[in-house]
């Protein structure tokens, strides 16, 4: 099976080193035409731009603009049950936002000691089974491949790799949009 939602950003900004959270957020919002136009990083709160974006942030700014989430985790369920939560929320034709450790170069090179140090908020908004990717907006990087919908294609073991998030993180954390 494949999936593509049929909303999408309109278009996928690229981040400095920090602010991942806004720039997940303002895809979100502009997919929903709900962003307001503003810089991506002023959609964090102020602690969030000090220490980070915290999950009940983006909840909670989300919410501000309509749209209701939960903050689940998928870290008691076996990796064919992992890839299944990510596509049952895709199925439902809504986005789904992951908290990853990143491991990535911006020239795409993976190093692992980054995964384990560096966490990110990513989103994706769509899967191909025969090709057994997901295609996501990862703010990281300028958009570069021809996609159907997001910047960057990643196979479903890069997925669950990366999900297993830094050292000092929650593993499996993400954000699925209750209605839209």
């Amino acid at each position: 099976m494949n999936k593509i939602i049929n909303v999408k950003p309109k278009e996928y900004l690229e981040q400095g080193i920090r602010y991942c959270g806004g720039y997940t957020m303002k895809a979100i919002l502009s997919a929903y035409n709900l962003d307001d136009n503003m810089h991506p990083k002023d959609y964090i709160p102020l602690l969030g731009k000090i220490i980070g974006t915290f999950p009940r942030m983006i909840q909670q700014t989300l919410k501000e603009y309509g749209l209701n989430c939960s903050i689940k985790t998928a870290a008691s369920l076996s990796d064919i049950k992992k890839l299944e939560a990510i596509k049952n929320e895709l199925n439902k034709n809504r986005p789904v936002i992951l908290f990853i450790g990143n491991g990535y170069t911006k020239r795409g090179k993976y190093y692992w000691l980054g995964q384990k140090l560096i966490s990110h908020w990513i989103s994706v908004w769509g899967y191909n089974d025969d090709k057994k990717v997901f295609y996501l907006y990862d703010s990281y990087y300028s958009k570069k491949d021809k996609l159907p919908i997001g910047n960057v294609k990643r196979t479903y073991s890069q997925v669950l790799r990366d999900w297993r998030g830094t050292f000092y993180t929650k593993s499996y954390l993400y954000i699925s949009l209750d209605k839209k």
